[in-house]
């Protein structure tokens, strides 16, 4: 596992706008990248290349990175990538002072950190958010197994959201707002189901993405004291056993089929 992240990272390091410090050096940066919390490994070597144009956490960078090399001359000479990076980690844990340097960076990269809002919904459960407004910077909102989030008048400002539903899982979207610095995207009344990469202004559709309009869990009931029709939602439903009509406003038990 740590070796194929090992690999991600460098092979992304190296796709990102030159960076003459971080190219002279992509193991060690790579090393950095493998200690940063974030989920994902584009992330964290997007924030490794982040962190070296600050001033002050360059310093830092600069000279645990000579501070690594003095304590153990061995590692220049490890022609393996993944070994080479392997044995910084294993020079810095044998060494409080180094470990301590590292401790120093990872709480100054902490304030670089993106924001993440996240949802999951699993094993037959449901979640529903009301008249919200979410800021972060990454947002999830995720269904598995026969799991349902509702989003009702919410408002996300992210620079990305992931839609996730899955086996026989949905999102429904009411009156929802996805929007970033580019403009934004509007859902009312859509389920949506598979993966679904939302912006400002772009929809992408991921493994099984759908949009479907409408509400399939929509159900739909006559008042037995008023012939009222009473619509609601199958999964919102469940998690009570009486209702209350709309109409006349008597209260009677919920028998689905």
């Amino acid at each position: 596992m740590i070796k194929e992240k090992i690999t991600q990272i460098k092979t992304f390091l190296k796709t990102l706008p030159n960076n003459q410090q971080v190219a002279e050096d992509l193991d060690y940066f790579t090393f950095l990248a493998t200690l940063i919390p974030v989920p994902g490994y584009q992330q964290a070597a997007l924030l490794v290349n982040k962190l070296v144009a600050n001033h002050n956490l360059n310093l830092l960078i600069t000279e645990l990175r000579a501070s690594i090399y003095q304590t153990n001359t061995r590692i220049s000479t490890i022609e393996n990538d993944v070994e080479r990076i392997q044995s910084m980690a294993t020079t810095v844990s044998a060494v409080s002072a180094l470990d301590e340097k590292i401790n120093l960076i990872i709480e100054q990269a902490q304030k670089e950190l993106p924001s993440e809002f996240i949802v999951e919904t699993e094993d037959w459960s449901t979640q529903t958010i009301i008249n919200q407004i979410i800021n972060a910077d990454f947002t999830s909102v995720s269904a598995n197994n026969n799991s349902h989030n509702r989003l009702q008048n919410v408002e996300i400002n992210s620079q990305r959201t992931h839609l996730r539903a899955t086996n026989h899982s949905s999102n429904f979207l009411q009156g929802t707002e996805f929007k970033d610095s580019t403009g934004s995207v509007g859902m009312n009344g859509i389920t949506q189901q598979g993966n679904i990469q939302v912006t400002g202004n772009s929809v992408g559709f991921g493994e099984g993405g759908t949009l479907i309009f409408g509400n399939p869990n929509e159900v739909r009931g006559k008042c037995p004291t008023c012939n009222n029709v009473i619509v609601a939602d199958r999964f919102e439903l469940q998690r009570h056993s009486r209702i209350q009509c709309p109409g006349c406003r008597d209260i009677f038990n919920i028998i689905l089929d």
